[in-house]
């Protein structure tokens, strides 16, 4: 018979906390939900399970961070501190490093001690053809997709801080498509393919739509030393030009 918890990220096991651990964890991170007012993306535990979605994980906790930041309570702050090492370590391993924990190494030097990477299981989520990506990579085109299909950002050049395509307004593509884009929360398309040139690596990918699934729209983005930039966004497959 199995014993203890077990975390998992699209079935796929790759935590064993030990239950009074899991139960521990899984209450303060409910705590820190009702402060903050956001989902954590961890379901449970129900049935010795705890369900994670690395991109809500992620969001959930660059907002618990910045809440943290504005504490001015010692007695808060200290009590936070383990569960934001524990979190930390946890979004790394799914999602890869976070740039904004430079500025707080209190959580940054702790998370290994609190919750060493030993202690965790690889797990690629997403599709096939993205488990070599690295995790900071896929987190990226989920968060850029994810972005772009809810109309966060009005153009291209606002998603990438003006490094990358020159278009027109993206919300135009996006409502001019007969069927209502979305992205599942926890996956990037499963048609992606990945390039790796040495200098960069080039990803083309898909866009989802609610009926049929993949869409026509697609979506090609460049990870280089400027960061993840988006090239091209249009129907079939892009031209050699705009790499």
């Amino acid at each position: 018979m199995r014993m203890g918890m077990y975390g998992y990220v699209d079935g796929v096991p790759f935590w064993k906390p030990g239950t009074s651990t899991a139960q521990l964890f899984a209450a303060q991170v409910r705590v820190m939900e009702h402060r903050i007012q956001r989902s954590s993306g961890i379901l449970g535990p129900e049935s010795d399970e705890l369900h994670f979605d690395p991109l809500k994980l992620r969001e959930f906790f660059v907002f618990l961070l910045n809440d943290w930041n504005r504490q001015h309570s010692p007695a808060v702050r200290a009590m936070s501190l383990g569960t934001l090492q524990v979190l930390a370590s946890l979004d790394q391993h799914l999602n890869g490093p976070l740039r904004e924990l430079g500025g707080n190494p209190e959580i940054r030097d702790g998370m290994h001690v609190a919750l060493p990477p030993s202690g965790l299981e690889p797990v690629a989520w997403g599709p096939p053809t993205a488990r070599e990506l690295p995790p900071s990579v896929r987190f990226e085109l989920a968060a850029i997709v994810l972005d772009l299909v809810r109309g966060w950002y009005q153009t291209i050049d606002a998603r990438t801080d003006g490094l990358g395509w020159q278009g027109d307004r993206l919300r135009e593509i996006v409502d001019g498509y007969p069927v209502p884009l979305l992205l599942p929360p926890q996956r990037i398309p499963p048609d992606l393919i990945s390039t790796d040139e040495g200098y960069r690596r080039v990803s083309v990918m898909s866009l989802w739509d609610t009926v049929y699934g993949v869409s026509r729209l697609r979506l090609q983005v460049v990870h280089d030393g400027l960061g993840h930039r988006i090239t091209w966004l249009g129907f079939g497959d892009p031209p050699p030009s705009v790499a």
